[in-house]
């Protein structure tokens, strides 16, 4: 009897333990949010009924995959695809945008295949930009969305939905999709792989000189590889006899850093020019005193002089998105485009202290030399599709 004590007292003890590990993170992570999360103010997430709801399930997390999915759900209250953990399950969603191959928009309550990504296998499907999306692996996809939705949250608005919708089109990791839509009146199913690319971009950019010699430069989701910052202004050079120069950041979705995008911006410039506005949320928070700054962009070498046309779209994110927005304060440059994938302002991370688990979220608003928010900005030439993106760009340099 005594020995099935002790035993009982230990596994006691143990179970003690991981719910104290877990409850700190717990109340870490909410109060590093409450903190530093610079968008609450764009949000329809009540962060104070956050706290209340998932400390009543924090109380049963007994192993780290369970605090896992707590974690998951507690950042999809933010429907912010800026916000992230670096641990996911099989089971999870994957990433989007950077794991995405279509985009789902809303309209008039029904939701509809709005973009398609360029040079990845869903191409080659057959599903078409307006298709109206019906079910996912059989299952109505108003139904998947209302399964997941912010507990937090009392009458969600359609940028809620599509972020969720967007999740279940992206799939989980350990899931292939069905896809049904109705196509000019037929349901037709499809039936995809993970998003994968149709052929692999080698390097962090390519380039060549297509019709009319035009010189093109796409960035290959390379905007946190500092190879960048030699290789595109090398290349820059080898085009300076050309008509023009088209840089392509339609497939840029997984952000970078500021030292890439100037390597990019400051080669079409001859003086320093304003880049972007920064905005430090917390700092306003806790003290009441509003910290801004302009950022700016300094030329480089043996600047390109002849008009550059900038392409973006759905899958230009973060790093890709402050880039376009500052082509657009420069007098050489056009900016062609659908609207980009709007996440928000600049990140920081840090680490859960018991589980270890990194967090990134947005610490910093960022806007346009002008004012404007950068989610909000769109392009001068506003396209509806990644392909009319290519098109209206040739054209304009053409005429």
């Amino acid at each position: 009897m005594k020995k099935v004590f002790i035993v009982l007292l230990v596994l006691c003890s143990f179970s003690s333990i991981a719910q104290t590990k877990y409850q700190k993170d717990f109340d870490y992570l909410w109060s590093m949010f409450d903190g530093f999360y610079a968008y609450f103010d764009q949000k329809q997430t009540n962060w104070d009924e956050v706290k209340k709801i998932y400390q009543k399930e924090v109380e049963n997390v007994s192993d780290d995959s369970q605090f896992i999915r707590l974690v998951e759900n507690i950042t999809y209250e933010l429907y912010d695809p800026h916000t992230g953990i670096n641990r996911n399950l099989k089971s999870s969603f994957r990433l989007i945008p950077t794991s995405t191959d279509a985009w789902i928009k809303i309209k008039e309550g029904k939701y509809y295949i709005a973009d398609i990504r360029s040079g990845f296998e869903i191409e080659e499907t057959g599903l078409k930009v307006g298709d109206e999306l019906l079910r996912i692996n059989n299952r109505k996809i108003e139904d998947l969305v209302e399964e997941v939705l912010p507990k937090s949250i009392k009458n969600p608005k359609d940028d809620v939905k599509e972020f969720f919708a967007n999740l279940w089109f992206a799939g989980k990791h350990n899931e292939e999709r069905v896809i049904l839509v109705l196509e000019n009146g037929k349901e037709k199913e499809y039936k995809l792989n993970k998003p994968t690319t149709s052929k692999k971009e080698e390097g962090t950019l390519s380039s060549k000189i297509i019709k009319g010699n035009i010189g093109y430069i796409k960035l290959n989701n390379s905007l946190g590889n500092n190879e960048v910052i030699k290789a595109f202004p090398k290349k820059v050079d080898e085009f300076r006899d050309t008509k023009a120069v088209i840089v392509d950041l339609r497939d840029t979705p997984s952000g970078g850093n500021a030292e890439v995008a100037k390597s990019i911006m400051g080669k079409f410039i001859s003086e320093t020019i304003p880049y972007q506005k920064h905005e430090r949320v917390s700092l306003e928070r806790e003290f009441g005193i509003k910290r801004s700054w302009i950022e700016l962009l300094t030329p480089l070498k043996n600047p390109y002089k002849k008009p550059v046309i900038v392409l973006a779209g759905r899958w230009t994110g973060s790093v890709g998105e402050a880039i376009a927005q500052g082509f657009d304060n420069i007098k050489s440059a056009t900016v062609v485009g659908t609207e980009m994938a709007k996440l928000l302002g600049a990140i920081e991370c840090d680490r859960l202290p018991n589980t270890k688990i990194n967090l990134c979220f947005p610490v910093e608003k960022l806007f346009h030399p002008n004012g404007t928010p950068r989610e909000k900005f769109i392009p001068k030439i506003h396209t509806k599709t990644s392909e009319e993106t290519y098109k209206k760009a040739i054209q304009i340099i053409n005429e």
